[in-house]
């Protein structure tokens, strides 16, 4: 019985085959398990870059202002922190709030307890929430639903979807890691097979 070999060209391409299949298959599978993080990654860092830092923070309704340094004094009353808002900022004042617990991913978070948080409409008629800090006087934050738009694709960017703070969990490690993985078997199938069509 006489045994039939392969050309060396057919051995050739039939080892291409076998070498490019696997990378293939693992490339796809791991661009379909970060397909739905890789959109909102991209969707989060558009809107990143079309809203200014500065106008999220609420600094346009801030009114200029000298830079002193300020020390811890004698607590003000409620009725203090809604006219230091008229006088600081453009906004109308509505209702104060004193807000002495900590609450996981509250829009006050990072900042010391206990906080004034009153209730503003602005110019354009947008409900804007202002933070002020009782003991130094300043306002330390302002929060608008441009903020919060903000804060929210911030949270899914990091894969931190409760306090939206820690970009070192490990959802966002292990889908870093599985986008690297999916990017270098995407750049070998592509040399891999300009190489196959060479030859």
């Amino acid at each position: 019985m006489l045994k039939r070999s392969l050309p060396q060209n057919s051995k050739k391409l039939y080892r291409n085959k076998i070498l490019i299949r696997s990378p293939r298959k693992i490339h796809k599978y791991l661009s379909l398990a970060i397909s739905a993080q890789l959109l909102l990654w991209t969707i989060s860092g558009i809107y990143f870059s079309f809203n200014k830092i500065e106008d999220v923070r609420g600094s346009q309704y801030l009114k200029p202002k000298e830079v002193i340094e300020t020390t811890k004094g004698i607590k003000i009353e409620a009725q203090q922190a809604l006219t230091l808002v008229v006088e600081k900022t453009y906004l109308t004042p509505k209702a104060v709030i004193e807000i002495t617990e900590e609450e996981s991913g509250a829009e006050y978070r990072g900042r010391s307890l206990p906080l004034y948080k009153i209730e503003t409409i602005s110019e354009d008629s947008k409900e804007i929430n202002v933070y002020v800090d009782p003991f130094s006087k300043e306002i330390v934050a302002v929060r608008s639903n441009q903020w919060r738009i903000w804060d929210f694709m911030w949270g899914i960017h990091i894969m931190d979807w409760d306090e939206r703070d820690n970009i070192g969990n490990i959802f966002l490690k292990i889908f870093s890691i599985l986008a690297l993985l999916s990017a270098l078997s995407g750049i070998y199938l592509f040399f891999a097979s300009s190489s196959k069509i060479k030859n």
